[in-house]
């Protein structure tokens, strides 16, 4: 397994990178908003708090994902990060249940920008898992939510649309890959389960919480261990794109690019892999080899 944190360390030392997302935000707020949401998402939303975000999904009575996201608190509302262009689907499926529930739910993304904030790793080692509870400060100037501390430090600025930030080093944004806690997007939805992004190591599903939509599925999986699916980073000088098979060596398909970026020396991509890394000898895109890179976390034992 090959070593990105020197490449990388290098390209960020001495720099800070801020680059602006195509991340949708949709509100939900009332005396009802969390009690609804908690019947809805992978995650526990009574760990919710101004300090404490929240990583989770939103998934189909089969599992799959229809969205995932980041949980901020904004005074009484809570408001989901995710892909612009899941927004609208996302509000359609959880009106369907919101009618039982004194909950409002909006597309308040013309209201926000997001930005991206890339700086060296504040922790010096992978921890074993990330934690459900992510740091979120807020302030006159927005919400600063802590995504990623190893191998790099990723911060998501949410701002009112009115207080731009002025972007910096955008040519090495793609480094955010590397956190591995991905956020799917249109294309993507209904596709793929939980498990298969690592959301069990990444503080992305709570196994104690109760029943949302979908988690029989997901805690089936769980526990049965059914699909050896998981996320996987990867690095390369030859172009990866999104939806490319992944082979091995005698040119048996074993993954696919879920998301693929590219840096002045090359280029960076998540996958989503048929089996343990471990057990496959080289991977080729083109007949090319790529370069499999360790994750920031352990992925080897159960929550």
């Amino acid at each position: 397994m090959t070593s990105f944190n020197d490449t990388m360390t290098s390209l960020l030392q001495n720099k800070e990178v801020i680059a602006q997302q195509k991340i949708g935000v949709l509100k939900a707020a009332g005396p009802d908003a969390k009690k609804f949401l908690q019947g809805q998402i992978t995650c526990d939303i009574n760990k919710l708090t101004q300090t404490d975000a929240l990583y989770g999904a939103i998934c189909s009575i089969k599992g799959r994902i229809i969205t995932n996201f980041y949980l901020v608190q904004n005074n009484d509302d809570v408001l989901m990060l995710m892909s612009a262009d899941l927004v609208e689907k996302t509000l359609l499926h959880l009106k369907k249940y919101a009618v039982f529930f004194k909950a409002e739910l909006s597309d308040e993304s013309e209201h926000f920008h997001l930005y991206s904030r890339l700086t060296t790793a504040s922790v010096e080692s992978a921890p074993e898992t990330l934690t459900e509870k992510l740091p979120a400060i807020t302030n006159d100037n927005g919400i600063k939510l802590t995504v990623s501390q190893y191998p790099i430090t990723v911060q998501w600025l949410l701002t009112d649309s009115s207080n731009k930030i002025e972007e910096q080093n955008q040519e090495l944004a793609a480094l955010e890959i590397l956190s591995a806690r991905p956020v799917i997007n249109l294309e993507q939805s209904e596709t793929i389960l939980p498990q298969w992004l690592n959301m069990q190591r990444t503080g992305g599903i709570s196994f104690t919480k109760g029943c949302y939509t979908g988690q029989e599925i997901v805690a089936r999986m769980q526990y049965r261990g059914k699909s050896k699916k998981q996320l996987a980073l990867f690095q390369s000088e030859i172009p990866m794109e999104t939806n490319q098979d992944i082979l091995d060596k005698e040119g048996k398909n074993v993954g696919q690019v879920i998301k693929a970026a590219a840096l002045s020396n090359g280029y960076l991509a998540q996958a989503i892999i048929n089996t343990d890394p471990s057990e496959i000898d080289g991977f080729l895109i083109d007949n090319q080899t790529i370069n499999h890179l360790s994750l920031p976390y352990s992925i080897d034992s159960a929550n």
